[in-house]
């Protein structure tokens, strides 16, 4: 066997376990999710009250859930735009193809995240590697966000309290220090994005509580955001489907003094996955249909090219 196949060979064994490990993980998530939905109805008694409660929801409560959904996937567009700059993408178009991403990611093997790195390379000619690169970056920023706001939460609590904004000013502080500096601004801004993104997450699991008629500080919410964003952040789950519902299950348990406070938990987290759908399915659905036609004429034109170059390389020289 010569040196290439090999290669090849061992290319596609890491390409199926890759896929295997993918799809088992999909598998995994839809189970836990399942599993979180059947102990919600199974427990219906224990939060009888809440879902009392659900059952007549505010109409403000709802405005904020969907508005504050918006929000965020503005706000991640936004990110990307930062982070692909010099590849000059419409904005519109960014955030129509966050938007139609988002949406596709709930299907198996991360649908959405691939056909953004192929729009980019067919549409925008930007390498593979760079739109990962760019993802990666994010996801890194997020992890720091995560780590800035779970410390701000921590050493508040170990000082005994305090107005939280205050508190939660540092987070944004240490961002916008690295927004002053040239090399680190890019990075700054999309650290100031995050963390912007995890507070509106924070609402939103704030307004969940309340429709529960179960209000929880709004410093609780943050830290719920928190692991509900790293959960999102693990690469195999998708969106941290299934994963997020229990983490933030686990962690209101830790939080919350409430004798039903894992299903609390997961109804909350639950709510917000709803509210998701409910967002993503016209916004990206949308987005989807737009932008398909553009797609399809950049596939067209990437395969003319690719024929034509093919063709030129076949065709004898005049010396032939």
């Amino acid at each position: 066997m010569t040196p290439e196949a090999s290669g090849n060979g061992d290319s596609q064994s890491r390409g199926r376990r890759w896929f295997y490990l993918k799809l088992t993980a999909t598998i995994v998530g839809v189970l836990m999710l399942a599993g979180a939905i059947v102990l919600v109805v199974m427990q219906h008694d224990r939060i009888a009250t809440a879902l009392e409660a659900m059952s007549h929801p505010s109409p403000g409560m709802i405005v904020l859930l969907v508005a504050t959904m918006l929000a965020s996937l503005f706000i991640t567009g936004l990110q990307f735009q930062l982070l692909l700059a010099r590849y000059q993408v419409p904005a519109i178009e960014m955030q129509g193809l966050i938007a139609g991403s988002a949406l596709l990611n709930f299907l198996p093997l991360k649908a959405g995240l691939l056909g953004r790195i192929a729009y980019h390379q067919v549409v925008h000619a930007i390498r593979p590697m760079e739109t990962a690169r760019a993802m990666i970056l994010a996801r890194v920023a997020g992890l720091v966000a995560i780590g800035l706001t779970a410390g701000t939460l921590f050493f508040r609590d170990l000082m005994e309290g305090g107005d939280l904004w205050a508190w939660a000013l540092i987070p944004a502080a240490v961002a916008g220090w690295l927004t002053l500096i040239r090399l680190t601004r890019t990075a700054g801004l999309v650290l100031l994005l995050k963390y912007l993104d995890l507070l509106l997450m924070a609402v939103r699991y704030r307004c969940a509580f309340m429709l529960m008629n179960e209000p929880v500080g709004f410093d609780i919410c943050m830290a719920l955001a928190s692991i509900g964003m790293l959960a999102g952040a693990i690469p195999f789950f998708t969106g941290g489907l299934g994963l997020r519902e229990w983490l933030v299950g686990w962690l209101t348990t830790m939080l919350v003094a409430l004798p039903a406070a894992l299903e609390l938990g997961l109804l909350a987290d639950l709510i917000n996955r709803a509210v998701e759908l409910i967002v993503l399915l016209p916004v990206g659905g949308l987005a989807i249909l737009l932008l398909r036609p553009r797609f399809k004429s950049a596939i067209e034109r990437y395969r003319s090219l690719q024929e034509a170059v093919l063709n030129r390389d076949r065709s004898p020289t005049p010396e032939q």
